[in-house]
C-alpha cells in the first residue's frame, strides 16, 4: 500500500518547505512512494530550494521541471501521468498535513471501496472550512477532532482540491482533470461530478484537519478574480443541476454544522502545555521571527503550543496557529509561559502565579546591555523569578552563570537551511556587498555609515545592498558611477534577504553586541563570506580565516574596510572562505533542532531551590506585576473600543498607532 504525493509549485518557496517537512514529519515513510514536486517553470530561488529538498530526502523527491508556465491544471496532470501508486495525493504547495493525514485518508477509502475521492477539513477550504479559534494550533484541532468523530466521513457537495486524494481504480475510470480549466479553480469539482457519474462516491473525512493558507502563490488580483468567474461560468453550464441537487443534500447534512453540534460544550476551551509570551507580533525584531519559527516548527510536530502577546502588527511571515491576545488568556489552561525578553518576566511571572504555572525566560541576546545598562538590575531580577532558563549560544550560558550565577540550558539558533543554503554558488559572483541597518546605536550603524561612504570611494564596479529598518534615511554621498548602491527601506520579509544574500559575495555586521548573530549564519548558508566584529556569541561558528573575517578593533571602520578590500582582491581566498561557511552551516539547519525543543518543553531543567527576595527585590517585582495588570486593563479597554469603534476610524487609528509605534522603536 502505498501513496504518491503531487505538489504542483509556483512561488511560495517558504510554504513549499514547510509542506515537505509537514509530510515527512507527520507521515510513515513506509506509505510514502514517490514525492513529485513540479515547478512550473520558477525562479531561481525556488529552484534552489527544491534541490535543497531532493538532497535532503533523498530518492522518495523527484523534481519535475516545466519548460514554460503550464499552469496547475496541466501541471498536476503532468504529476498524475507519473503515478504508479495504489493512491494519489494531490497537495498545494501551501497546505500543511497533520499526523498521520496520509494514513487516515487511506483507512476511510479502504474501509468502503466505492469512495474515488476524498479530503479532510481545513483551516481554508470554502464551504469546508473549520476556523482556527484563537489559542489553537492546526495540528490540536487535527487531534480533537481524530479524538471525537474517528472514522467518521460525509458526502462532499464539492470537493476541496488543496488536499485531495484519489484512488487508482479512479484515475483510470475517469482520466485526469479537465484542462478546459486553465491555471486552476473548479477543475476538481468538475472532476468530482464526473467521478459521481462512473459510480463513485465523493467524501470529507471530519476526522482529519489540515492547515491551508491560500493565496500564496496567486495572490487576489483582479485578474484572479476574472478567471474564478470564468471557470465558474464554466462549471455551472456542465453541472448546474447535478450542483444544486447535491448542495440540498449538503445542507440537509453539513459536516461543519454537525461537528459544531456534537463536539461537547467546553471542547473548544484551549489547553496549551508551553505558551510564548511576545509583548508585540512585528515584522523588524528578529527575536520575535525565533520564537514564531520555533512555534510553528513544534506546531507540526503535534506539540501544544501557542503565543500570547500584548499587541499584533503588520507581520509578513507564516503562522501555522491562531494566537491569543493577553487580555483573553483566562479563555486558556497553560502549564507554562515563556518569556520572550526581560521585562515580559514580569508581565509572565504575574500570570503564572495566578495559575500555578511554570515561568520559563528565553534569553536571545545579552540584555544587561540593553538601554545602555539602565535596567541592569531588573534584567538580573528577571533571572532569579524564573523557574528555567534557555538561551540560544554558549557564550550567554557563560555569561549568565559567571555573571548572575543562573544556570540555563543552551539551544543554539537554527537557520532555515533549504530556502537558503546556496546549492551551487554562482561562478564568479558578481562583487556585491550587503550591510542592514537596524536603526540601533548597539548594532554599529554609524560604522556601516563609513564603510559605505569608503567602499562609494572605490573606483571598481561594485554594488551595495543596503536594508534600513528605519524608512527615512540619509545615506552617504557619492558621485562614482560605478559603485551602485541598492536601498531597501523598512523591515523586508526574509526571502527577499534570502535572496539578496545568496546574490551577494559579502556580508558586514558591525554590531557590539551579539547573543548569537543570525544573519552572519544565514550569510554563511547563502555562499557569502562574514566580515563581522567580534562581538561575543558570533564567535559560536565564525572562525577568523576559516569560513569568515572576525574584526577585533571592532569600533574601527578602517579595520572592515581593508578586509573588505582584501577579499574582493583575492578570489582564491573568497571561493575558499564561501565553501567553508557553506560547510559550517549545514551544522545549524533548523529542522534538525527541533526535536531538542521538543525534549526541552517537555522536560525542562527547573531550579531545583526557591528564590528568596529581599526587600527591595520584592519591591520591584510588585511594581512591574502593577505594571502588568494595568497594561492588561488598557489592553482590554482597547479591544471593546475597537468592536464599537466603525471600521473606517478604526483604519486610520490603527495607522497612527503602527506610526507611533515605528517612531517609539526607531
Amino acid at each position: 500500500m502505498k501513496c504518491d504525493i503531487i505538489i504542483p509549485v509556483y512561488k511560495a518557496p517558504d510554504w513549499v518547505k514547510l509542506c515537505v517537512y509537514a509530510l515527512f514529519a507527520n507521515t510513515d515513510r513506509q506509505l510514502i512512494n514517490k514525492v513529485y514536486l513540479i515547478n512550473d517553470c520558477d525562479d531561481a530561488f525556488t529552484t534552489n530550494c527544491l534541490h535543497n529538498l531532493k538532497a535532503k530526502y533523498g530518492n522518495k523527491i523527484v523534481i519535475k521541471q516545466n519548460e514554460q508556465n503550464l499552469g496547475f491544471v496541466k501541471t498536476v496532470n503532468k504529476g498524475l501521468k507519473l503515478s504508479t501508486a495504489d493512491y494519489v495525493l494531490l497537495l498545494n504547495s501551501d497546505c500543511l498535513l497533520a499526523r498521520d493525514t496520509i494514513q487516515k485518508l487511506i483507512n476511510h477509502l479502504q474501509n468502503n471501496s466505492k469512495i474515488g475521492l476524498i479530503c479532510p477539513l481545513a483551516s481554508n477550504a470554502a464551504n469546508l472550512t473549520l476556523p482556527m479559534p484563537e489559542g489553537w494550533n492546526y495540528t490540536q484541532i487535527d487531534a480533537l477532532l481524530d479524538k471525537h468523530f474517528h472514522g467518521k466521513n460525509f458526502d462532499a457537495c464539492t470537493i476541496v482540491g488543496n488536499c485531495l486524494m484519489l484512488t487508482k481504480k479512479c484515475l483510470e475510470r475517469v482520466g485526469l482533470f479537465d484542462e478546459a480549466y486553465g491555471t486552476g479553480y473548479g477543475e476538481e469539482t468538475d472532476y468530482q461530478f464526473k467521478a459521481m457519474q462512473k459510480g463513485f462516491q465523493a467524501k470529507v473525512a471530519i476526522d482529519t484537519y489540515v492547515f491551508h493558507k491560500a493565496e500564496a502563490s496567486f495572490g487576489t488580483s483582479k485578474e484572479k478574480q476574472a478567471r474564478l468567474q470564468k471557470n465558474r461560468d464554466l462549471f455551472f453550464s456542465r453541472w448546474g443541476e447535478q450542483y444544486k441537487a447535491e448542495l440540498k443534500k449538503y445542507n440537509q447534512n453539513n459536516p461543519i454544522q454537525y461537528i459544531n453540534r456534537h463536539l461537547p460544550k467546553d471542547a473548544w476551551r484551549p489547553t496549551v502545555k508551553t505558551l510564548f509570551y511576545l509583548d508585540g507580533i512585528v515584522q523588524n525584531a528578529g527575536g520575535v521571527h525565533v520564537v514564531i519559527d520555533i512555534v510553528n516548527y513544534l506546531t507540526i510536530s503535534g506539540e501544544s503550543i501557542n503565543i500570547t502577546y500584548n499587541l499584533k502588527y503588520p507581520y509578513k511571515e507564516n503562522l501555522l496557529f491562531n494566537p491569543i491576545p493577553v487580555s483573553q488568556i483566562n479563555q486558556i489552561h497553560y502549564e507554562q509561559i515563556v518569556s520572550t525578553v526581560w521585562k515580559t518576566a514580569f508581565e509572565a511571572r504575574a500570570l503564572t502565579d495566578r495559575n500555578r504555572a511554570k515561568l520559563l525566560s528565553f534569553v536571545q541576546g545579552y540584555e544587561s546591555y540593553f538601554e545602555n545598562g539602565t535596567k541592569y538590575g531588573a534584567v538580573e531580577l528577571s533571572y532569579k523569578i524564573s523557574d528555567s532558563i534557555l538561551t540560544i549560544s554558549q557564550y550567554l550560558q557563560k555569561q549568565l552563570q559567571n555573571v548572575f550565577q543562573e544556570s540555563s540550558h543552551v539551544i543554539p539558533n537554527g537557520i532555515n537551511y533549504d530556502l537558503i543554503h546556496l546549492i551551487t554558488t554562482k561562478s564568479p559572483k558578481k562583487p556585491t556587498i550587503t550591510i542592514i541597518l537596524r536603526g540601533n546605536a548597539m548594532k554599529g550603524d554609524w560604522i556601516l555609515m563609513d564603510i559605505i561612504k569608503k567602499l562609494s570611494n572605490q573606483n571598481t564596479n561594485l554594488t551595495i545592498n543596503v536594508i534600513s529598518i528605519e524608512k527615512k534615511l540619509s545615506l552617504p554621498f557619492s558621485a562614482n558611477q560605478n559603485v551602485h548602491i541598492n536601498l531597501l527601506t523598512g523591515p523586508q520579509d526574509r526571502n527577499t534577504i534570502y535572496q539578496l544574500l545568496q546574490d551577494s559575495t559579502i556580508y558586514v555586521d558591525a554590531s557590539l553586541s551579539e547573543g548569537f548573530g543570525l544573519t552572519a549564519l544565514e550569510a554563511m548558508a547563502a555562499g557569502c563570506i562574514p566580515v563581522v566584529s567580534n562581538s561575543l556569541g558570533i564567535n559560536e561558528y565564525v572562525k577568523n580565516n576559516v569560513n569568515g573575517i572576525i574584526i577585533n578593533d571592532v569600533n574601527n571602520s578602517d579595520s572592515y574596510f581593508k578586509a573588505i578590500l582584501k577579499l574582493l582582491a583575492d578570489e582564491p581566498l573568497c571561493n575558499k572562505l564561501s565553501q567553508s561557511a557553506l560547510e559550517t552551516s549545514k551544522q545549524y539547519d533548523f529542522d534538525a533542532i527541533v526535536s531538542s525543543y521538543i525534549k526541552y518543553f517537555n522536560h525542562p531543567s527547573f531550579k531545583t531551590t526557591t528564590s528568596s527576595f529581599n526587600e527591595q527585590e520584592q519591591k520591584i517585582i510588585d511594581s512591574m506585576k502593577n505594571n502588568h495588570n494595568q497594561h492588561a486593563r488598557r489592553i482590554k479597554s482597547f479591544n471593546i473600543a475597537k468592536k464599537i469603534i466603525p471600521n473606517p476610524f478604526k483604519r486610520k487609528l490603527v495607522a497612527i498607532v503602527n506610526k507611533l509605534y515605528n517612531y517609539i522603536n526607531k
